[in-house]
């Protein structure tokens, strides 16, 4: 859905903003309507106010309810973050990772490993869903293992990689931190 920039496009920012939106309770909808009442000039429903706010504002404001929803979502399940949600529960594993894209190769170290993907700490530039292949160095373990993945996660800290394949032998690498 997002673009090459790993930016929506802002009906894609829209569409996703109304259904986050719908989600929320009534009583959750008129207190942010109360809110964007307070800062906006005009607008009497939520969906004129929303309408009415930058491209810039709206993209916040995604920002903002994901992040709602997200937590309001682990609550539901009994979770004390979303990060637990995931189907195979990281573990903390700082090990050496080359990444390749596009040609280049770049050392990095990552923060966390499951059977399924792993958080990388970087401060090079990458979007959402680029494709990447790293070469893991778990210590103890004679050959490093090549994965290939796909980016679906950017923040300040670095790249959040789901690999293309699970990891079968995870539990024997962690094992050997």
């Amino acid at each position: 859905m997002a673009n090459n920039n790993g930016k929506f496009n802002i009906y894609e920012v829209n569409s996703l903003l109304f259904q986050i939106i719908s989600y929320m309770s009534e009583t959750e909808r008129r207190k942010l309507q109360a809110a964007l009442m307070a800062k906006a000039r005009n607008g009497k429903d939520l969906s004129s106010l929303i309408t009415s706010m930058s491209e810039a504002k709206r993209c916040e404001l995604l920002k903002r309810l994901t992040n709602w929803y997200l937590s309001k979502q682990s609550e539901l399940r009994g979770y004390s973050k979303y990060s637990e949600l995931r189907g195979y529960p990281r573990k903390p594993f700082a090990i050496p990772a080359e990444l390749s894209k596009n040609g280049f190769t770049f050392m990095c170290l990552t923060q966390n490993i499951s059977n399924s993907g792993v958080f990388i700490q970087t401060d090079f530039s990458f979007h959402i869903d680029q494709q990447i292949t790293m070469i893991l160095s778990p210590p103890k373990i004679e050959k490093d293992i090549t994965v290939s993945g796909r980016i679906v996660r950017v923040d300040s800290g670095g790249i959040g990689v789901k690999f293309d394949e699970l990891i079968p032998d995870f539990p024997q690498i962690s094992s050997q931190i």
